[in-house]
């Protein structure tokens, strides 16, 4: 039998069998955790879940789901990666699908039996996993993708929490310690334990866990450290990646984590943090020396403990701006990353054509769905009516709030939105379709009916 031959970590370069490595990969974001936005229907991850079993019954609706899973991701669309060179794929995932909330105890089977699908795609087509905790009980983030439906992070409050994603891990990893596509384990999506905003450091907040904002960052580094060492007991092999704090740009507090196979994972999202990047007239060249400012700047920061660095995420709204418009922000965000020879995993591979580089086709079943709810709901539409009653609200009654405390009840005012649109919007809609008509929307995301951007596609071809 051939020897497995890991990935692994030496100095600031992934190296396999003595041969350093360079991933170019993509996420396969709203697979294991559905996000609103790329999918075209409000409410987080379980809030959507939640819909659809009320509607179809709980029985249906798991096999809805398990229909989702086997159609949205099939050898078809990792043949297709494969054509194109992409190397790695980073698979977010739901922890619900491991720990039932009403039996913490027990780690159910759900989640390996979709990885364990994921895995023999991944095997024959040679093609490297990271497997991504994107939510935690409690929400590590206050935003919708960690599947917070409060707005508010209680995961940094409770160790019950922390030591349960402890515990997940080191089941994860026991289970897959032998897997040789398998790249490692990104511990924790975007953490944020405090917003920090244009105004400065000055201006954190505690976001209202309790505790010191000294003593917050080290939560962090102290959390990661125990999954490490759980990981270790099981895996002394596989890679383990961590993400800073504020969304996975700020890594100051992680000095004192030791381990000899750590990677360093930022994201890369300049047109959140700059609008006016997508603008039409923005000149070009102009803004591509920003794009390489604030990659140099997160480079720097995620590499200053002489580890390898991986962008974990970056992308932009094909949607919104139009592909001809993007496309050029792809290509300059992809020469960069080959610039400064740094591996990454675009977001994201699949979605229902906000984002993504293939999608359902135009007429498909959910489509059309996406089409209805457009009517009444999009992302955009959802954080415009958060920010319009915060502001309101400060106005009103309490104009001295900072720009930070905005910003955090911005989040919590977008959680109660929610339910609204889950029993307003999403709910009534799904109810006009019959049963059989329901449960074959997901066969709209099967690549063989899919559109893709093949021009999208074909730069990771270009630019190795």
């Amino acid at each position: 039998m051939k020897k497995k031959q890991f990935v692994q970590v030496r100095g600031t370069s992934f190296v396999k069998n003595g041969t350093e490595m360079y991933f170019n990969g993509i996420g396969i974001g709203s697979w294991l955790n559905m996000e609103h936005f790329m999918l075209g229907i409000p409410g987080t991850d379980s809030q959507i879940r939640h819909v659809f079993r009320e509607v179809m019954g709980r029985e249906r609706a798991e096999d809805f789901f398990d229909r989702f899973v086997y159609s949205f991701i099939t050898g078809d669309d990792f043949r297709f990666l494969k054509e194109h060179k992409i190397n790695l794929v980073r698979v977010p995932f739901n922890y619900r699908l491991f720990i039932d909330d009403q039996d913490s105890g027990t780690i159910g089977s759900k989640g390996f039996r979709y990885l364990d699908y994921l895995m023999e795609q991944a095997r024959k087509y040679e093609i490297y996993v990271l497997l991504d905790l994107h939510t935690v009980p409690g929400g590590q983030n206050p935003d919708w993708h960690s599947d917070n439906g409060t707005g508010y992070t209680e995961f940094w409050e409770y160790d019950l929490f922390r030591q349960q994603i402890v515990g997940l891990w080191k089941k994860i990893a026991t289970y897959y310690s032998g897997e040789e596509y398998l790249l490692g384990y990104d511990i924790l999506n975007e953490p944020c334990l405090l917003p920090q905003l244009l105004e400065g450091k000055d201006d954190l907040q505690d976001m209202a866990t309790g505790i010191s904002m000294q003593n917050v960052s080290c939560m962090l580094a102290h959390f990661y450290q125990q999954v490490i060492d759980a990981v270790r007991c099981v895996d002394p092999v596989h890679i383990i990646f961590l993400e800073g704090d504020h969304f996975a740009s700020d890594f100051d507090c992680l000095s004192e984590i030791h381990d000899d196979q750590l990677a360093m994972e930022f994201h890369f999202y300049p047109t959140v943090w700059y609008p006016d990047l997508y603008d039409e007239g923005y000149d070009p060249v102009t803004r591509r020396e920003k794009f390489e400012e604030v990659m140099r700047k997160l480079i720097a920061n995620a590499g200053q403990y002489g580890k390898p660095v991986l962008c974990g995420e970056a992308g932009y709204e094909i949607a919104t701006n139009g592909f001809e418009n993007t496309f050029q922000l792809i290509r300059d965000t992809l020469e960069l990353f080959h610039q400064y020879k740094i591996s990454f995993t675009l977001w994201s591979y699949k979605d229902a054509g906000f984002m993504g580089m293939v999608m359902p086709a135009e007429k498909s079943p959910w489509m059309e769905l996406k089409k209805k709810v457009s009517e009444f709901w999009t992302h955009h539409r959802e954080t415009e009516q958060a920010e319009k009653t915060v502001k309101m609200l400060c106005a009103d009654d309490f104009p001295q709030a900072s720009r930070a405390d905005r910003y955090v009840l911005t989040f919590r005012q977008r959680a109660l939105l929610y339910p609204m649109e889950e029993k307003y919007i999403l709910k009534p809609l799904l109810q006009a379709y019959d049963p059989d008509e329901l449960m074959n929307l997901p066969d709209s995301f099967l690549f063989a009916d899919c559109v893709r951007y093949d021009k999208f596609a074909a730069l990771f071809d270009e630019i190795q």
